[in-house]
């Protein structure tokens, strides 16, 4: 049955998007066993993130590409529930705070199971309730984990007593991997057990005005979208 997302379509021009995903943050976000697969990749709500021109094998995706074309190549204008590209297409799927922006994150979720490779990887980030996602992950355990967000790194200087090391933050990611030899009940399955456990999804969502604390959200988040007041929001 095809599925009608005029609603979601008319939803994605609801949000505005704050932070560019650079390759940094990604590194930071999706970690470097991701990030240092063979491609083709897909960005699914890219927006103005420059990662697609870090790396020449990143297919960007976004609904607002639709309204307004971004610069370079490979820019799909489409929503991450309905990609137009056929099954097992790309070697990593990669969606920073996008689950939370849709109705239905088991389609999406399956949707994004879809297009990757058997043995690819589908990276979601952040994960809300890391306690709920161990649980969650246990159940679908080999073929997902917790990509944790709070690790040490060596910094870029040094001293006699040694390299100074700097703490990097963020909340954990989902890696999910798609079986060499799977069923379709299989990854619907996978994208069943996700959506129930909530874990993509925030547990509060709190409004505020738009000037309040905006480029300290940004610097927490990195690349993320706001859900705008009714009366903000552009007319369709």
């Amino acid at each position: 049955m095809k599925v009608n997302h005029q609603n979601d379509l008319r939803y994605s021009r609801q949000t505005v998007r704050t932070g560019r995903g650079t390759r940094q943050f990604y590194d930071q976000a999706f970690g470097e066993e991701v990030l240092r697969r063979e491609g083709p990749f897909l960005d699914v709500g890219a927006g103005d993130s420059p990662f697609g021109h870090e790396r020449p094998d990143v297919v960007r995706v976004d609904p607002a590409y639709a309204y307004e074309r971004p610069a370079g190549g490979k820019a799909v204008a489409a929503l991450g529930q309905a990609l137009p590209f056929r099954d097992r297409t790309f070697s990593v799927v990669l969606g920073s705070f996008v689950a939370q922006h849709v109705r239905d994150v088991e389609e999406l979720v399956a949707e994004l199971l879809r297009v990757v490779q058997p043995a690819g990887a589908v990276a979601l980030h952040p994960v809300w309730r890391p306690s709920t996602g161990r649980h969650a992950v246990s159940v679908l355990s080999p073929h997902a984990y917790l990509f944790a967000g709070t690790r040490t790194r060596p910094a870029d200087t040094d001293d006699s007593m040694g390299i100074y090391r700097r703490r990097l933050w963020t909340l954990p990611t989902l890696i999910l991997r798609r079986p060499l030899h799977e069923a379709p009940r299989e990854l619907a399955h996978t994208a069943r057990a996700i959506a129930r456990s909530r874990i993509l999804v925030p547990p509060v969502v709190v409004t505020v005005p738009a000037h309040w604390g905006m480029r300290a959200l940004v610097r927490a988040r990195g690349t993320t979208r706001i859900t705008l007041p009714s009366s903000w929001r552009a007319r369709p």
